[in-house]
């Protein structure tokens, strides 16, 4: 019996295309495979749903062979499995158990048609292995036999299969295996034809309803064909447009020559895409972007013109926005820093080619932060407003005036022969920067610092050139502002000098190349000592000791303050400890805390001083009386965490900054610090005296005590006692003292008191 069956399988499982073509068929089959195809090809011809047609199919060839139930099975790429197509008389529940069928060699008969990609024909399926898969299947619903042959895509790719299921054990017959082949041929081509015919449909949809104008003409350029958006774009209808000119919608504001070159190019290339003017149906012309195409036909000839084309008005005014924000400032309408910066460069090149000067302004609004916390931000803009008028009132009309961001402007003067032209500018902008700005029912002042710098005197480069105008900026306010200041190397090096400090620095922390001295603070009213101010030093390896005023402000600017103060006061908690334990449990030591320090970060001193077991009174952290203007929320709650810890706010320097009864009121202030600049002239007729006994008057009133800095005469001490100040500092008691000394100073006072 294996012999028998292996001679079988031999035969009948050789690919279809190695069969004759020609069976020795009788009249009678071969008018019955007739009537079959010409049925068939009706039913293609007259456009019926191709699953109709498949069904069809098999009904037609279940006819041709009683006792048989036909099927198309189709795969699915994508899962590698094969699901029913068409199985009219097979019921749901073994079409349930087909679908997802992978092929493989014991998939069945279709399952190894589309594996092997060859006709499969098996008499038992019962026993042959290669239903072994889905041999249930072939018992619940008494499939016998079963005969299948691979359906072909019109490149001969195997997308499914077609078979006969037959309810007794058989072979095909010539004639059998002759209809199962013309069956599964005419499949292919319905099922390549539905694909074809469904890819038809989608592009008619894609031309009917796209947004873009479509148009198609002949080889002479005639319209043959339009879409519905070529109407509703040119206002033309297909009528109007039909047999004519492909020219009818385009503008005249173009040449012959410029459609000449569009042609030529399509002719060359067989693509031409661009922006044109094109003319609507009534005259108006509107900006269009067009794409060109050639058909060619089999021999290489242009047959058609793929032609569409969108109106890009609305497109180009976006861009026109989007491009004006880019490029300008939406408050002042001058050209923002992008625009400013490719000006510039611009400027340099012609100045290096004419051979003129070229000059950089940076201009800075003084005291302007003044009039956004006093009037509001509006106020604030409307003045910015009407600076950048003032400002473009001042240059000529080859000059830029551009706002770089908050109160900060630029101007490139262009074309001056030497200093003094732009002199007379800078000039008549001071001047029109100091009138009086009236503002929504508001008058407002400011006045303006301006930097300046020259091409190619001071620098080749925009970079360079505008930290130049930057650095003369700083300093025309280092000069009392309202004022211009230019630029000189010796600022270039100042920068340098700077750099390297902050990287020296840097250094200094790593290596602990920072102390702390201090001072004394001297209760005047029994000259004895009670507090002191910590003051940090750097022991420079090669400078030798350098103070605060040459590297606090740069600290600030390189951010390395935070972590400074953090030192400072790690220090100065571990020192105040110590003195507390060993001469007055009530020692303090105050600290100042720079505004940066406040906004950078939160400070975790107050755990500190929880970790070290101290009272928060402990500690004074001085802070300047400007930080109060900005009420910032980081600094609001830094300053009630102090409060609710204990620990007393001392305002520094009062009276040289922004003084203001509210700010005062509004925070718990524990001590006033007179600044040194009052006191260095006090005597019992001077103005400072008045002014120091107001201030003294004023805190104590608001349950404030005073300490006076920069205390240097017995006089000065004299006249602070009777105007009833509390607490003096200053060298008169004692300049600032090392660990050692401040101790030994300590001693001496507690001896003498």
């Amino acid at each position: 019996m294996s012999g028998e069956y292996n001679a079988v399988n031999k035969d009948i499982t050789q690919p279809i295309s190695t069969l004759p073509d020609c069976f020795d068929l009788t009249n009678f089959e071969q008018s019955k495979i007739l009537q079959f195809q010409q049925e068939i090809l009706e039913l293609i011809v007259l456009g019926n749903d191709y699953k109709e047609i498949c069904e069809k199919i098999c009904l037609l060839i279940e006819q041709l062979l009683e006792n048989a139930v036909a099927s198309v099975m189709l795969l699915d790429k994508d899962k590698q499995c094969m699901n029913v197509f068409a199985a009219p008389s097979i019921p749901a529940e073994c079409i349930a158990q087909l679908n997802g069928l992978r092929p493989g060699p014991e998939a069945g008969s279709c399952g190894n048609a589309v594996f092997r990609q060859e006709a499969v024909y098996i008499e038992s399926t019962i026993d042959d292995p290669r239903w072994q898969s889905i041999r249930k299947i072939a018992i619940d619903f008494n499939i016998l036999s079963c005969w299948s042959i691979p359906v072909r895509s019109k490149g001969g790719e195997c997308i499914g299969s077609f078979a006969l299921s037959s309810f007794e054990h058989r072979l095909p017959s010539a004639f059998h295996r002759k209809l199962l082949k013309i069956g599964s041929f005419i499949i292919g081509i319905a099922l390549e034809q539905q694909k074809i015919n469904e890819q038809l449909y989608l592009s008619s949809k894609v031309f009917e309803n796209s947004t873009e104008a479509i148009m198609i003409a002949d080889a002479n350029k005639i319209i043959i064909s339009t879409n519905k958006a070529l109407h509703i774009i040119t206002g033309f209808t297909a009528e109007e447009v039909i047999g004519k000119p492909t020219s009818i919608v385009t503008s005249i504001r173009h040449s012959t020559k410029f459609f000449q070159k569009i042609w030529l190019s399509v002719k060359q290339s067989g693509h031409w895409q661009g922006e044109v003017w094109n003319r609507h149906k009534y005259g108006r012309e509107y900006p269009a972007w067009l794409n060109i195409s050639s058909v060619l036909s089999k021999k290489g000839s242009i047959c058609y013109y793929l032609i569409n084309f969108s109106n890009i008005t609305d497109k180009k005014k976006s861009d026109e926005i989007i491009w004006r924000q880019a490029n300008y400032d939406s408050l002042t309408g001058l050209p923002n820093r992008n625009m400013f910066y490719d000006r510039l460069s611009h400027d340099i090149k012609n100045a290096a080619r004419t051979g003129m000067l070229l000059a950089v302004l940076f201009i800075d609004l003084d005291r302007f932060k003044e009039v956004n916390d006093s009037f509001g931000h509006s106020v604030g803009d409307a003045l910015l407003v009407e600076a950048a008028k003032r400002l473009s009132g001042c240059v000529r009309e080859t000059d830029t005036v551009a706002r770089l961001g908050g109160d900060e402007f630029t101007i490139i003067l262009n074309g001056i022969n030497d200093q003094h032209c732009a002199e007379r500018i800078i000039q008549m902008i001071l001047l029109e920067l100091t009138k009086p700005f009236h503002l929504n029912a508001k008058l407002a002042y400011v006045t303006a610092s301006i930097g300046v710098t020259f091409f190619p005197a001071d620098a080749g480069s925009v970079e360079i050139l505008m930290k130049n105008a930057d650095q003369a900026m700083y300093a025309a306010k280092n000069n009392g502002r309202n004022c211009c200041s230019y630029f000189t190397s010796n600022m270039r090096k100042a920068t340098e000098t700077r750099s390297r400090i902050a990287y020296e620095l840097r250094h200094a922390l790593r290596e602990q190349q920072l102390f702390l001295m201090y001072q004394p603070i001297v209760k005047l009213a029994t000259g004895s000592i009670h507090k002191a101010e910590a003051l940090v030093r750097w022991q420079h390896p090669e400078r030798g000791t350098v103070f605060p005023v040459e590297f606090i402000s740069i600290a600030e600017e390189s951010n390395l303050i935070s972590e400074i103060g953090d030192w400072v006061f790690k220090q100065a908690v571990n020192q105040v400890a110590a003195w507390q334990a060993n001469y007055d449990t009530n020692f303090q030591i105050s600290i100042n805390k720079s505004p940066k320090q406040f906004i950078s970060r939160m400070s975790d001193w107050v755990d500190h001083l929880h970790e070290q077991k101290l009272v928060g009174h402990s500690i004074i952290v001085e802070i300047t009386e400007n930080l109060l203007l900005d009420v910032h929320e980081l600094v609001v709650k830094q300053l009630l965490n102090f409060r609710d810890a204990g620990v007393q706010v001392a305002i520094d320097d009062f009276g040289t900054g922004y003084s203001s009864l509210s700010y005062l009121k509004k925070f718990d202030i524990d001590y006033l610090k007179i600044d040194q600049s009052f006191i260095s002239n006090l005597d019992s007729r001077s103005n400072d005296r008045i002014l120091c006994e107001a201030v003294i008057t004023m805190a104590h009133r608001l349950g404030m005590k005073v300490i006076a800095e920069g205390v240097e005469t017995n006089s000065q001490k004299q006249l602070l006692i009777a105007m009833g100040c509390d607490y003096g500092q200053g060298y008169f008691f004692s300049k600032p003292l090392t660990t050692e000394n401040f101790e030994a100073f300590l001693q001496h006072n507690a001896a003498i008191n």
